[in-house]
């Protein structure tokens, strides 16, 4: 009755002569092919996935290795950024210490004319 390979479900009514006679050998070795090639499926799925994480991971070392970079120079700019300011300030606090001395020479001066 439907011991031919193409049958590939039972008729909505089936009798018990019918299932008795049903070719089960075939089905099983028929399962058991389908879940071979399911099983080969699998595997280049996972070799795949498994390509596709070898490549996000070295994108990710990439882009770590990338902003590591970035932060260093910025720091680096930070720092002469700073490096140069305290130089300014240096400066300034100098001329005005200078100015102040001149002032202070000025006043002298101008006190020791006084008293004269």
């Amino acid at each position: 009755m439907h011991n031919t390979a193409e049958s590939s479900t039972f008729p909505e009514e089936t009798s018990f002569e019918d299932l008795k006679n049903y070719d089960w050998e075939q089905l099983q070795e028929r399962y058991l092919d389908l879940m071979e090639k399911h099983g080969e499926t699998e595997e280049q799925l996972q070799a795949q996935i498994s390509d596709l994480l070898e490549i996000f991971a070295a994108w990710s070392r990439v882009t770590v290795v990338r902003d590591e970079t970035r932060a260093f120079k910025r720091f680096k700019t930070q720092i002469e950024h700073v490096q140069n300011s305290e130089d300014t300030l240096e400066q300034k606090r100098k001329h005005y210490v200078a100015v102040v001395k001149a002032f202070e020479s000025a006043l002298a001066l101008l006190n020791g004319r006084l008293k004269h």
